[in-house]
């Protein structure tokens, strides 16, 4: 018999969402309201995300420096 997850209501968009192994999914936030758009697009390990302002593509200077360069051209290419 497999385990069964109950949804829960996300504290920001109001919407259910699936609980994820996350601590921001424990703290009650879904995957797509823990996202902001004005700061860094990287996840840490823990699941938060960067708290730097953007600089180039969606990042900051050092996780725009760690991105691998297919991954970059992939988002250039969207932007064109």
């Amino acid at each position: 018999m497999s385990a069964v997850k109950y949804k829960k209501l996300c504290t920001k968009c109001k919407k259910y969402y699936t609980p994820y192994n996350s601590p921001i999914s424990r703290q009650g936030v879904c995957r797509d309201c823990r996202i902001s758009k004005s700061k860094c697009g990287a996840i840490n390990e823990l699941g938060y995300q960067c708290q730097n302002e953007i600089e180039f593509f969606g990042y900051c200077k050092e996780h725009f420096l760690k991105k691998p360069l297919k991954e970059l051209k992939k988002e250039a290419a969207k932007l064109a």
